[in-house]
């Protein structure tokens, strides 16, 4: 008897040890697998656990392996604000994950895959962080001062840029490789990237005056006003890990018809996707406006609405439009709650011109959300047909709308 009751206490504190260690609960509750699911977890979460307060970061185990993390001080004030986790779940999937501690020295180092290049080529291609936008639309002065003619982005999957003047453009870099190559393409006396390079890729869109790969302008009055075509324009980068990396545009004092806005656009780019996302929001005025965003369409013949998707809406090209001759997809994808309508920019004129545009309901500091995505046939095999891009597309949708949660276990 007495044996009976040490076994049974033997148990008791075998189970409270278990339950003792804390554990964080991702949940996936799509019928579509999250294949590199990025989960932000703000660091309120953790404020339970001493370990936060003496310094510490969250590690997490999910059977025996250490997911993907990082975290970002996105406020500067000297202390992460969220942590970023990589995961792959399936659909409809639950995943428990046991939380320890480590200190910023003893963190894993995890492969790198997001970088940001934001380098001046005026002054020997220093990289800053923020800058001042160039007050004027002319490219030829822009590719003088900056390397990739103003920040540029990229993941494992794709780049992007940003022309940093009054055009304010988005542009797409398509890559071949999964190497972190936008530090060294535009420098010094590398080649073009106007020319395709087997080691990295090529530029392979014209923007011309359309809205580019998801550049922004706003509605009002019937009217289209392209953002960052006056007013103070900077940009400033507030977050550059080996998983994610955030930036920040700001336009102040931006004159539209008779209104006078402050714009903030921030941009992220995560590892393992095909897409840059985009929030952004406005103040200095209680007028009626739509946020509009497109797609260049000087060599595309559709734009498509991809089939099946409720809370998020998708639209897409895909034709011969690589400034190569090769195929390219182009898309972009927003919540369902706030699309208004699509529209087509007129072909020649004085202001944004050839572009699929997409308007969405705007109002005083609500922040719009959306995705750009783009896909190469250069880059993977699957982007040779419509159908492949769409799949991609669909199964995106469905993770937008029904996004992986996380919550502290058991609560």
């Amino acid at each position: 008897m007495k044996n009976a009751i040490l076994f049974l206490l033997a148990g008791v504190l075998l189970s409270c040890t278990r339950n003792s260690e804390p554990q964080l609960l991702f949940t996936n509750p799509s019928d579509q697998p999250g294949n590199n699911a990025g989960v932000v977890i703000s660091r309120s979460l953790f404020d339970a656990f001493p370990q936060v307060a003496e310094g510490m970061l969250p590690l997490l185990n999910v059977s025996g392996n250490i997911l993907p993390a990082q975290a970002d001080d996105l406020d500067g004030d000297g202390a992460w604000d969220e942590l970023f986790v990589l995961l792959n779940i399936g659909a409809n999937e639950a995943l428990n994950a046991t939380v320890t501690f480590a200190s910023p020295g003893d963190y894993p180092e995890f492969s790198t895959m997001t970088n940001i290049r934001f380098a001046r080529k005026d002054q020997d291609y220093t990289e800053v962080t923020t800058a001042v936008r160039e007050e004027h639309a002319i490219n030829t002065q822009t590719q003088q001062v900056w390397q990739m003619e103003g920040i540029a982005w990229e993941n494992d999957r794709v780049g992007f840029r940003n022309y940093f003047d009054r055009r304010n453009g988005m542009d797409i870099f398509g890559k071949v490789t999964n190497a972190m190559v936008l530090d060294e393409v535009g420098y010094k006396d590398n080649p073009s990237y106007h020319e395709y390079n087997p080691a990295w890729g090529v530029d392979v869109l014209k923007v011309g005056n359309s809205l580019g790969a998801g550049s922004i302008a706003y509605s009002y009055k019937d009217s289209l006003y392209r953002v960052g075509d006056n007013g103070l324009g900077t940009c400033t980068v507030l977050a550059e890990g080996p998983l994610r990396s955030i930036f920040r545009f700001t336009f102040e004092n931006w004159k539209m018809g008779d209104q006078s806005l402050d714009v903030t656009h921030d941009v992220s780019i995560q590892a393992g996707t095909y897409y840059y996302e985009s929030r952004v929001s406005f103040k200095g005025t209680g007028e009626k406006l739509e946020l509009v965003t497109g797609i260049v369409n000087t060599k595309s013949t559709a734009f498509v609405e991809v089939p099946g998707t409720e809370k998020a809406k998708a639209f897409y090209t895909f034709d011969l439009q690589s400034e190569d001759t090769t195929l390219l997809g182009m898309a972009l994808m927003v919540p369902a709650r706030s699309f208004r309508s699509t529209s087509e920019a007129p072909s020649t004129g004085g202001g944004i011109t050839e572009t699929y545009c997409i308007h969405l309901d705007a109002a005083p500091e609500k922040v719009n959300t959306f995705r750009f995505y783009t896909v190469w046939e250069r880059e993977n095999d699957q982007w040779k047909t419509a159908e492949g891009f769409e799949k991609l597309l669909i199964r995106d949708a469905a993770l937008m709308r029904e996004p992986v949660s996380v919550e502290v276990a058991g609560s």
